[in-house]
């Protein structure tokens, strides 16, 4: 059965290369805003009394064949279930993010750090709703088994965290290092951006 789609706007980041996180991250630096299709801007109506949203998104540049096994960049070393990962590389390319909002002017919708490439193209916004949503027995899976989970967990998020030789690191959980520059041309300011990867 053939499923068709429609774009109703754009996701614009920073991110233009590999420098894209596997997650999103709230603090990342750089713009991160949403253009909705004018069309569609009636609905965003009481969208601003929500603090999070569900963002789902094409991921219009994964190319790769899909694998049916395939291995975290959090723990490589461990083979899992596609369906079992966040991987890009799936059936369907939909891409699923949780990125807060902090502003919503008219079609326009400022957020969080959101784990997309600019440009890629928006299919749907959903509020992220606490009673329904927070499940309060929810655990992370097979990452709770791996002796460093804790470690992990802390390098996925870009916490400040401790490793075993004793020293403090901060990781921004993305590739490699690189630096970025967005521009555009209405009411965002317009900075450089330096990105920090170590994934």
């Amino acid at each position: 059965m053939s499923i068709t789609f429609q774009s109703i706007g754009t996701i614009h980041t920073p991110y233009f290369d590999l420098n894209t996180p596997h997650q999103p991250i709230p603090n990342a630096p750089g713009d991160f805003w949403i253009t909705l299709d004018s069309e569609y801007a009636g609905a965003l109506e009481t969208l601003n009394t929500f603090n999070y949203i569900y963002v789902l998104y094409h991921l219009s540049e994964v190319t790769q064949p899909i694998e049916l096994l395939t291995r975290s960049p959090w723990a490589p070393e461990k083979e899992i279930g596609l369906f079992a990962s966040r991987s890009s590389k799936r059936p369907n390319p939909i891409g699923l993010s949780i990125v807060q909002i902090k502003e919503i002017r008219g079609n326009e919708l400022v957020i969080s750090g959101i784990d997309a490439y600019n440009g890629t193209p928006l299919l749907d916004i959903k509020p992220y709703m606490h009673f329904l949503d927070s499940k309060e027995d929810a655990n992370n899976g097979w990452l709770d088994a791996l002796p460093e989970s804790k470690h992990i967990v802390a390098h996925a998020l870009g916490l400040p965290h401790d490793h075993d030789h004793g020293h403090n690191h901060h990781h921004h959980t993305s590739h490699d290092d690189n630096q970025t520059s967005h521009d555009h041309d209405h009411a965002h300011r317009h900075t450089r951006h330096l990105h920090s990867h170590n994934d």
